[in-house]
């Protein structure tokens, strides 16, 4: 299976740098030079990072946003491009788990931010390593999702998830989602919109 992790890293780089520091991504706010410092906090700041998710390490992640402000746009993109060797994204085994979809996804909330965009179409190997963390995104989707969760992509399978309920005329509750595994996963991470799926 193909790093698509690393990959999609380098692509991401190449198309913020072509698009600009002051693009809009589907990030509700954020430039791309804003996503991009998302990015690098996320690796060599994990405990700002977590200021995303936890109000008590706000004040981490806003002072680290403070000292990449005023960074370069072109060496803040080296910093993606290359991140520290201790990073636990860099570990064999680790790096496509923990980076493949956050990647992919923050590629595309680049690339479909523009007024004119076109999927991408992505190689064998590369669509199943974005459908092998569409079986991950989901769990935590069903989780919130009232009654099952399928996602189902041709030439790659099926996999469900959630809770099987029944509505007041007895039928079995829930959603199909189908497509392409990058629309899927875009789906799957908040990305509805923008995704080109089937949604029964």
């Amino acid at each position: 299976m193909t790093n698509l992790a690393r990959t999609e890293r380098l692509r991401l780089v190449d198309t913020a740098n072509r698009a600009g520091e002051d693009a809009p991504t589907l990030c509700e706010g954020w430039t791309t030079r804003d996503l991009a410092t998302h990015l690098v906090i996320r690796e060599r700041h994990p405990a700002a990072a977590l200021g995303i998710f936890l109000p008590k390490f706000e004040g981490k992640r806003e002072e680290q946003e403070q000292a990449y402000a005023s960074m370069p746009y072109s060496h803040l993109l080296g910093l993606v491009a290359s991140p520290p060797r201790w990073t636990p994204g860099g570990w064999p085994g680790v790096e496509s788990v923990m980076n493949t979809a956050e990647y992919v996804v923050h590629h595309e909330d680049i690339r479909r931010a523009a007024i004119e965009w076109i999927p991408r179409r992505l190689s064998l190997s590369e669509n199943r390593a974005v459908w092998a963390a569409c079986r991950t995104a989901l769990l935590p989707f069903a989780a919130k999702a009232e009654g099952r969760v399928e996602i189902s992509s041709p030439g790659f399978g099926q996999r469900s998830a959630g809770r099987q309920t029944r509505g007041s005329n007895g039928k079995a509750g829930g959603i199909t989602i189908t497509g392409e595994p990058v629309e899927i996963l875009l789906y799957l991470m908040g990305r509805e919109r923008r995704a080109l799926v089937d949604v029964k």
